[in-house]
């Protein structure tokens, strides 16, 4: 069984559990009463961190925040973060110079509070890839697509309350590590020739959990205690895919064009299978919600059959699916 793995994790714990201060940390000032909020150190400031790590103790909640890439790991980068590695984590924190942290109090007590659930998979982001996912979106007006840093795709839940946003994110990983701002970090381990080897030909998927309540209703669990969340049986990752994608039943649209499908083609070939700027332009031809409705689900009906009638385009998905799994 596969456990969930992570790129990025924000824990909160009791400030007791950071023991020593090795370097200044910066002054966090109450801005109306001039009083000491806190102290926090980041790793944007500092050259010799390569990557994303965040240590802040609140005075006022008496907590101790940390936040972290799995770079942090170094050489061992590709294992991610997980119930195996996340101790691991820690124990480099504290070799760093920079702090002494309480590792076991932290993990037997601490909590996630935001987390990038990720996986990188064997799979060419090709443009069928890119084409058969850009058209296979299953409920188009609760999902948008947009290109992401033209190296992948993401796929966003359209709705205004952060705890129902979400967001699954598809990449070319090797592109990725090898842009300018993740350098620093390929030249600090001794590995980096052996790890852009590692990463050819993968495809990272990475959906961000960044509330406590995101992370109890995708992983399954009643609280957001470190083991807790690492040790869940859910797959945040294939639920979201499955949620984006849906099941689209195979029927076989090859029978003879009548006028009412070749409108619909010719619809679907003008607006590029866009669902949403169809029913945009439908909306001044029907004078009822309901007529307008009715067409747009007849419309998506047909467009679906066409989709799940493509062997290769159902294959894709569930290939993708398999390897989510």
């Amino acid at each position: 069984m596969q456990f969930i793995t992570l790129d990025r994790i924000k824990i909160k714990a009791n400030n007791k559990y950071l023991l020593d201060q090795q370097i200044k940390f910066n002054k966090d000032y109450d801005h109306r009463s001039g009083m000491l909020k806190g102290e926090y150190y980041s790793s944007k400031a500092d050259g010799d961190v390569p990557y994303n790590l965040f240590i802040a103790t609140s005075k006022t909640k008496q907590t101790l925040t940390l936040e972290f890439s799995s770079k942090v790991l170094q050489e061992d980068y590709p294992k991610l973060i997980s119930k195996e590695t996340i101790g691991d984590c820690l124990e480099r924190i504290n070799q760093l110079g920079i702090c002494q942290i309480d590792t076991q109090g932290i993990l037997q007590t601490g909590c996630i509070t935001s987390m990038d659930v990720t996986t990188d998979v064997d799979l060419d982001l090709t443009s069928q890839v890119l084409d058969t996912l850009n058209e296979r979106v299953g409920n188009y007006r609760r999902y948008k697509w947009e290109h992401y840093e033209n190296e992948g795709i993401a796929f966003s839940r359209d709705v205004k309350s952060r705890d129902c946003k979400e967001t699954l994110i598809l990449y070319n990983k090797e592109k990725e590590l090898q842009r300018h701002d993740n350098l620093p970090f390929l030249n600090s381990i001794s590995n980096k020739h052996q790890m852009l080897d590692y990463y050819k030909g993968k495809t990272r998927f990475e959906l961000s959990l960044d509330t406590p309540r995101k992370i109890k209703r995708y992983t399954e669990v009643e609280d957001t205690y470190i083991m807790d969340v690492l040790n869940t049986k859910s797959n945040p990752l294939l639920k979201v895919f499955d949620s984006v994608f849906g099941n689209v039943e195979a029927c076989n649209p090859s029978k003879p064009q009548d006028y009412d499908t070749l409108t619909m083609d010719l619809l679907l070939a003008q607006y590029h299978n866009d669902l949403k700027q169809i029913e945009q332009t439908l909306r001044g031809v029907f004078k009822s919600r309901s007529g307008l409705t009715k067409r747009m689900d007849k419309i998506q009906g047909y467009l679906e059959g066409k989709r799940a009638s493509t062997d290769k385009q159902m294959n894709t998905l569930q290939d993708i699916r398999d390897l989510l799994s």
